[in-house]
């Protein structure tokens, strides 16, 4: 090789070298890349954090372990079945519906980010483990009956994702995941920012022996109710007034009947009691008329602890209403009936009428 050739490829290795030498040596140069890998490698890192049993027990509020819950749900009897949002969740107390109508209860509801997220997930993997119930209760919040109300930016959709995430086929978690990279992101700054949280926590409660009342909660067969006082006023509405056009709502609604009705099981597809001072009152009680299997019921504000859960007194009502409505259910369909003797609520739910009222 002639030496005219090899002096240009001695300085092109020689630069080369030098290039390198110096990204070795200089500070800045490493900490750019440290700055632009490690958020790479800590994203999917924490996203593992938050589909892991470790952070359900360490990292997880009581709502995300109730939903969670359900999954491991194996061999069940249900007569009747409660589905639907934190309003069953925190409204109908499976015990009571028990007592007051023979049929043995269970409430595997779940929040509504969950619904925004996963869908009917959570009911169709509990069907596929269990028997099928005579009666299917699906209650949602009147606002669950509007379409923007499903979309994740109006939803707490963390806990939803995280949901998807343990029990959805990988398929499908892979396509949200690239389909919501901003929620992605985001799923992984909460499961980090919340297993800190609650680090800090147990350290607090081992030095003091002070435990918060959230953590002194007990789910009872789905059911409990928010550790909150009762409410004493209305707040302003958050969301615009529902319009007249009723077709989400309606479509909505055919979907469970058509969907869980053809077991053989009765599908009740209700919308949860509300505060009697809640401005979007009318508007949501015009809307739902002649969709929802009941009728919007409202309810004295001292029965919630915020505008769509209920106090412990309020969930006795809200599933007095609901047994009532069973029993009626089953003697219109003497083929699901065979309790002797028929049980009757009308006295308990008259009782507890005049317990909240005058409170």
């Amino acid at each position: 090789m002639s030496l005219a050739l090899e002096l240009p490829q001695a300085a092109i290795h020689l630069s080369a070298d030098h290039a390198a030498a110096r990204t070795q040596r200089d500070p800045a140069v490493l900490y750019s890349l440290l700055v632009f890998i490690l958020p790479l490698l800590a994203i999917p890192a924490f996203i593992g954090l938050g589909r892991s049993n470790f952070f359900l027990r360490h990292g997880a509020s009581v709502w995300v372990q109730s939903n969670d819950a359900i999954f491991d749900m194996r061999d069940r009897n249900c007569d009747v079945l409660v589905f639907g949002d934190s309003t069953a969740m925190t409204g109908i107390d499976p015990d009571v519906v028990d007592r007051a109508t023979g049929f043995h209860t269970c409430n595997i509801a779940v929040t509504n980010a969950v619904l925004a997220v996963t869908g009917n997930l959570t009911l169709d993997r509990f069907l596929q483990h269990n028997a099928r119930p005579r009666i299917l209760v699906v209650q949602l919040a009147p606002d669950d009956f509007q379409p923007e109300n499903r979309l994740w930016h109006h939803t707490i959709y963390a806990e939803g994702l995280l949901e998807l995430l343990r029990h959805g086929s990988p398929a499908e978690t892979r396509s949200v995941l690239l389909r919501h990279p901003h929620e992605a992101i985001a799923f992984a700054g909460y499961a980090a920012g919340f297993s800190a949280y609650y680090a800090i926590k147990d350290v607090w409660f081992r030095a003091t022996r002070l435990r918060s009342e959230e953590d002194q909660v007990q789910v009872r067969n789905g059911f409990f109710t928010p550790p909150s006082p009762a409410r004493t006023y209305c707040e302003p509405p958050g969301n615009p007034q529902p319009t007249a056009d009723a077709n989400f709502a309606r479509t909505l609604s055919s979907s469970y009947r058509a969907l869980y009705g053809v077991t053989g099981s009765i599908v009740l597809v209700d919308v949860a009691p509300i505060p009697s001072c809640d401005a979007n009152l009318a508007a949501f009680a015009s809307q739902l008329n002649g969709i929802t299997s009941n009728t919007l019921q409202p309810l004295p504000i001292g029965l919630f602890n915020d505008g769509r859960h209920y106090t412990a007194i309020g969930s006795r009502i809200v599933s007095t209403l609901i047994a009532r409505q069973v029993n009626q259910t089953a003697q219109q369909n003497p083929s699901l009936d065979d309790r002797t003797p028929p049980p009757t609520t009308l006295a308990t739910l008259t009782t507890l009428r005049k317990v909240s009222l005058s409170r």
